[in-house]
């Protein structure tokens, strides 16, 4: 496949990471950030869920096939093509597309699919974006809208990156509203609660609120360990801030770092000789991958703990 038709689009306008604390919501892994960019090649290894619903539609319900969903599948069928050529590619499109969608969507997600490669040929022609420079991030989205009024219809637009480009505008007006000196903190934080409301639907603002809270964790475990604070103060102070079934997750959490730490610290100090057995004994497959870099990681604290010399 041409390097034209499949390389990464123009470059990101904004990402912002919406990932959820999965310990203060009791949760066992925590969701994937979202991010949103001015193009976003998907990397997904799994093939993305997509409604097998009946496709006729009304005005009351929406279509089940203009989904997000459908812009990943795309993704995953061009990723895996070997074509040379925009012919090519759709003969192999045509060729594949019912190994990834029902056959009643067949003809249509093909129209969709073939406008799809050309929107995102059309995105190359887009400035790269600087982070630095909301009023650039603006008129990148801009001009990425009105490509997307050229290859698709309204309601394919609202159904396909409805939810992407409202993140997006979300997310250069935050970066507007911070960098705006005239403002006080009170009336920044009245201002990103006004934009929230209206670009971000109520999941995404619970995404925030979480991620904002997993920072505020990180920030007072760091303040906990520098003062040497004991397990009972930990769970004090988290279960005042958090409650007591998220205390009691870091505090598993907590155990869990101290056994690793401990097991890592008796490797290090291992000589040559012995450190195969000791790897076998101690880590699992799956920890020997990173042991390493957790090597690395290790001795870097250490010799920041260890004084300098006057």
């Amino acid at each position: 496949m041409p390097c034209k038709l499949l390389r990464p689009l123009a470059a990101a306008a904004v990402a912002l990471a919406a990932g959820a604390a999965w310990w203060l919501a009791g949760g066992e892994e925590a969701p994937a950030p979202a991010v949103a960019s001015a193009a976003r090649p998907a990397a997904s290894s799994a093939l993305p869920a997509v409604s097998t619903a009946a496709s006729g539609t009304s005005v009351h319900a929406p279509d089940p096939l203009l989904t997000p969903g459908l812009l990943r599948t795309f993704e995953q069928m061009l990723n895996d093509s070997q074509a040379r050529d925009k012919e090519g590619l759709m003969a192999e499109m045509r060729a594949k597309i019912d190994k990834y969608l029902p056959p009643e969507w067949r003809v249509r997600a093909l129209g969709l699919l073939e406008r799809y490669i050309d929107y995102r040929n059309a995105l190359e022609a887009l400035p790269a974006a600087d982070i630095g420079d909301p009023a650039g991030l603006r008129r990148i989205l801009d001009a990425r809208a009105g490509i997307r009024a050229r290859y698709f219809a309204p309601e394919e637009v609202e159904g396909l990156f409805g939810a992407e480009e409202k993140f997006d505008r979300f997310s250069v007006e935050k970066l507007e509203i911070e960098r705006n000196r005239s403002l006080t903190p009170e009336q920044k934080r009245e201002a990103l609660a006004k934009t929230e409301e209206t670009w971000l639907t109520p999941e995404q603002r619970a995404d925030r609120v979480a991620s904002t809270a997993q920072l505020a964790v990180g920030e007072q475990t760091a303040a906990l360990e520098a003062r040497g604070a004991s397990p009972q103060e930990r769970f004090a102070e988290r279960s005042q801030q958090y409650g007591h079934e998220a205390a009691q997750r870091l505090a598993a959490l907590d155990q869990q770092e101290q056994d690793w730490q401990s097991r890592l610290s008796r490797y290090a100090a291992a000589d040559e000789a012995t450190r195969t057995q000791l790897q076998a004994e101690l880590f699992t497959p799956q920890e020997a991958l990173r042991l390493q870099a957790a090597l690395e990681m290790w001795a870097a604290g250490e010799k920041r703990k260890t004084p300098s010399p006057p």
